[in-house]
């Protein structure tokens, strides 16, 4: 392939990519972490630094954005533009690495994965800092690997480099050390098999303690985010569901843009081509088709597999994952791609001693195997751009529609508070829309979780000399997992007509006037305790079912479950269940003393006479607590 028409294909390559990353980027609302990035972005360098030290993210993506909204007016495209262009920036990076490790023509076909790639093209129109940080750590690994090259001239200059992108990509987001750990280690493995020469060792050593001593001011921030981190509740991360989650999200960009159901028919042909590509890489490496002292196998193995399983690791006891976490690792799996189909290609007669048909059969696998990347990426990219299902949540839409009708008298909640980011960005202060946040948290805080007496508080609190609310519900299963707001509002205020919206629901009530929210719940049967842990602090009959309402009697519970069986007076079995008390996803590990919470039995024949039987026990040990005969007369 002559260098023109190689040049001619990549800027078809880079175009298409940046296309992709333009076309309807300002088509959906901003989301939650959208929202964020808007709100930090603006807030000034000293109170940036701040805010982001309380996060979980470093600051230099909120900084680039702030200097770019500076220049710009701020609108969706705008906030998302950079992101774009990042994206784009790492079509020509996977080129030059593709070009380096093997040929022209690796390089081009990772080109083209990440210029089509449904998960690159998704992050590429998302105002957050993963197209950056892709970008960065790809750029890392391309000095590197320059850097190994014998003939590398201007040394200085690329250690400059990598010092400058090392260090960019560890202000970008903290998963990006492991990347970095990565090539730290193939670039050790090529220098121990390629003369072990100790300048080059000490110029290498030189530049991480650079990279390091450069982030020192950091690290006390991103060790205390570790530490006091409570944004998601404790337990074990589930190890098969997360891998199956990052081969999804690497190959088709599941669940982003394409259903798991979906994504699981492509993932048996994307195991063979992955295990063709790799066995066409090791064989044309020993074959001698691979440039200078690169090991490209062993660069795509440690940078696909060590932060995966560093990041896996370190989730484990606390299982906050998402399959983006790992975006770090993703470009190997672009260059698995292009090198693999690359080796299939090459494979000839002469340099093989195969037959004909091997050469032809492996062409054609080669063939194959961008045909079903390019079909998968189609898919992918469709349902981006044309299905409802995977949009954004849709802010905007519903703040459109709470401003056009809102009325003087009503005020905005917010469930969850933390919500409050994007609220704010499509509703400024200054526009005199009041909004309260039920509960008031600047970031997700699983172990604040309301219950009926301080939501009662709240809203009589918020509501006073209100005569309407809407509600905006987000992340309400996290802080209100038993939806006493819904509950409370439904009783005491008149439901009006609200639409419905994508992954986020709007509520509108008018409230009745003079009317209060009673602060403890209303209550029949006498209370039971079981074992000094838990206290079923009354029933209340409603139509259809019965109300339980549970209480913690002292702090850090374990997870206790309720075997429950009501009976009526003729001893039938009208109802059983053995379940945690107030739902699977609120186990009393997270109840708080002094809080009540109801759950809501349906039951057909509540209004008679019941018998009550409930038997706690602990999950984890299956030891009894207690057991409670409760009796309701009709």
């Amino acid at each position: 392939m002559s260098p023109r028409l190689t040049r001619l294909i990549l800027l078809a390559i880079i175009l298409l990519a940046f296309a992709l990353r333009l076309y309807e980027i300002d088509a959906q609302s901003f989301w939650y972490d959208e929202g964020v990035t808007a709100q930090v972005a603006r807030l000034g360098v000293r109170e940036l630094a701040r805010w982001t030290a309380d996060d979980i993210q470093p600051p230099l993506y909120y900084l680039l954005v702030d200097g770019w909204l500076r220049l710009n007016p701020f609108g969706e495209g705008i906030l998302r533009w950079p992101s774009a262009a990042f994206g784009t920036l790492l079509i020509p990076l996977l080129w030059a690495l593709g070009r380096r490790l093997w040929d022209d023509r690796a390089g081009l076909l990772a080109a083209l994965v990440g210029a089509t790639s449904p998960l690159m093209v998704y992050y590429g129109q998302e105002a957050r800092m993963y197209a950056l940080l892709v970008t960065l750590v790809t750029l890392a690994a391309l000095v590197v690997v320059r850097l190994l090259d014998r003939g590398a001239e201007k040394r200085w200059g690329l250690l400059l480099a990598y010092a400058l992108a090392g260090l960019a990509a560890m202000y970008t987001h903290y998963f990006a050390g492991f990347a970095l750990l990565a090539l730290a280690l193939y670039w050790g493995t090529v220098w121990w098999r390629t003369g072990r020469e100790r300048r080059r060792l000490g110029e290498f050593a030189l530049v991480n303690a650079v990279i390091l001593l450069g982030y020192l001011p950091w690290l006390p921030a991103m060790f205390n985010r570790f530490a006091v981190d409570s944004s998601y509740w404790s337990g074990t991360l589930k190890l098969g569901e997360a891998l199956l989650d990052v081969v999804m999200n690497f190959t088709v960009g599941a669940t982003e843009v394409m259903l798991e159901g979906d994504a699981r028919a492509w993932l048996p042909w994307f195991g063979l081509a992955a295990l063709a590509w790799l066995v066409a890489i090791a064989v044309g490496y020993r074959r001698g088709d691979h440039r200078n002292a690169q090991r490209p196998l062993a660069l795509l193995l440690l940078w696909g597999l060590l932060p995966t399983f560093l990041i896996l690791s370190l989730a484990f006891r606390t299982p906050k994952f998402n399959a983006r976490y790992l975006m770090v690792s993703w470009p190997a799996w672009a260059l698995l791609a292009g090198g693999g189909v690359a080796n299939l290609w090459s494979v000839t007669r002469r340099s093989s001693g195969a037959s004909r048909f091997t050469v032809y059969a492996l062409r054609m696998l080669a063939i194959l195997s961008v045909f079903l990347l390019l079909l998968a990426h189609a898919q992918g990219l469709s349902n981006w751009f044309n299905d409802d299902n995977f949009a954004k949540s849709a802010w905007r839409e519903a703040i459109m529609e709470m401003y056009a009708h809102r009325q003087d008298d009503e005020t905005v909640l917010l469930v969850s508070g933390h919500a409050y980011p994007v609220f704010d960005t499509y509703i400024p202060p200054r526009f005199g829309v009041e909004r309260q946040r039920l509960p008031e948290l600047e970031i997700l805080d699983v172990n604040q979780v309301l219950g009926w007496e301080e939501t009662a508080r709240a809203l009589n609190q918020y509501l006073a000399g209100k005569g309407g609310v809407w509600l905006f519900l987000w992340q309400d299963e996290v802080v209100d997992p038993t939806n006493v707001t819904v509950t409370l509002l439904a009783r005491y205020a008149d439901p009006q007509p609200a639409p419905d919206y994508a992954y986020l629901d709007l509520r509108h009530y008018r409230l009745r006037p003079g009317q209060s929210f009673p602060e403890q719940p209303p209550t029949n049967g006498p209370q039971v305790d079981f074992g000094g842990q838990l206290r079923l602090v009354g029933i209340e009959r409603g139509e259809g079912g019965l109300w339980l309402y549970w209480r913690a009697l002292q702090p850090d519970l374990p997870d206790i479950q309720i075997a429950m069986t009501i009976t009526d007076e003729a001893g039938e079995t009208l109802f059983e269940q053995d379940a945690r008390p107030a739902g699977y996803d609120f186990p009393t590990t997270r109840w708080q003393v002094g809080e009540t919470y109801p759950a809501w039995l349906p039951l057909d024949a509540a209004d008679q006479a019941l018998r009550i039987r409930l038997l706690a026990y602990d999950a984890a040990t299956g030891e009894r607590i207690a057991e409670q005969t409760v009796e309701l007369a009709p």
